[in-house]
């Protein structure tokens, strides 16, 4: 509740903002991720081209990794936010897109910023506080398993 008060943001809607940056980077040519994305013939919207690749396994792992974890929030851009002309325009008309969705009350549509919602209401279930407690008490019962995972129950 604090974070929705203070208008600020959690690590896993700055990681996916950051996500965007670095394809509208790529899609500029701007980023050494560029060979990474497949965009479509328009060269706008992601699109998964399963194939064969010349890389390793792992490479190929961390390349689609990234593409499907950002591919969903990248094609539910509007075009005027994915064809800025510069890094610093592209920023700011997220943001503004951010805002106007968000004083429509437009929420849950699966844009970047919904991550946030979903992790604090995770958070501040019921469910979750009570685990908490029980891996608590749990530690504090069991000192040497806190020990063992450098946690200090003090």
């Amino acid at each position: 509740e604090r974070l929705r008060i203070l208008e600020l943001t959690t690590l896993a809607e700055r990681r996916s903002r950051g996500d965007l940056i670095e394809v509208y980077k790529a899609s500029q040519g701007l980023s050494q991720l560029a060979g990474v994305f497949n965009f479509s013939r328009s060269g706008v919207n992601l699109v998964c081209k399963p194939g064969k690749s010349k890389v390793s396994k792992i490479n190929r792992i961390r390349r689609n990794f990234l593409n499907d974890r950002v591919m969903s929030f990248w094609n539910k851009l509007p075009i005027e936010v994915k064809t800025a002309l510069n890094l610093n325009v592209f920023k700011s008309n997220l943001e503004m897109f951010k805002g106007r969705t968000k004083a429509l009350g437009i929420y849950g549509s699966g844009n970047f910023w919904d991550i946030s919602d979903d992790v604090l209401n995770r958070i501040e279930s019921g469910s979750y506080l009570e685990n908490k407690m029980r891996h608590n008490s749990f530690l504090k019962d069991n000192p040497f398993v806190a020990r063992k995972r450098f946690i200090n129950i003090n």
